[in-house]
């Protein structure tokens, strides 16, 4: 007997190939998140420079803000997406993450 001739065998098969598609998307999602805190990071970093008040260094901390909205808001779009969740609830939580950054850096360019 074969494992073709099973009842369930192609159907098995198929289950399988979409939990590792779910994995892989999994960690996709979890890299772009955890590329999103680098930027996020050398966001605050710009913003502790000594020089962190000149245009060029606001020029690239604003880039970097954004970057990281982007990024974190395509990881949790496809984690939202693999378990899913309501269907907006990743813009919730990429406005949250973008809002307190925001406010995170310019609490440190302020003092």
């Amino acid at each position: 007997m074969t494992v073709d001739s099973t009842p369930d065998g192609p159907r098995a098969l198929r289950g399988v190939r979409a939990a590792q598609l779910r994995a892989r998307a999994t960690r996709g999602a979890i890299s772009q998140i955890l590329l999103a805190s680098i930027f996020l990071v050398g966001a605050l970093a710009y913003a502790r420079a000594p020089d962190h008040g000149s245009q060029q260094s606001i020029l690239w901390m604003t880039g970097l803000l954004v970057l990281s909205m982007i990024d974190f808001g395509l990881g949790t779009r496809t984690l939202g997406r693999v378990r899913r969740a309501p269907p907006r609830s990743w813009m919730v939580a990429t406005a949250a993450w973008g809002l307190l950054s925001t406010l995170v850096v310019g609490f440190l360019l302020r003092g």
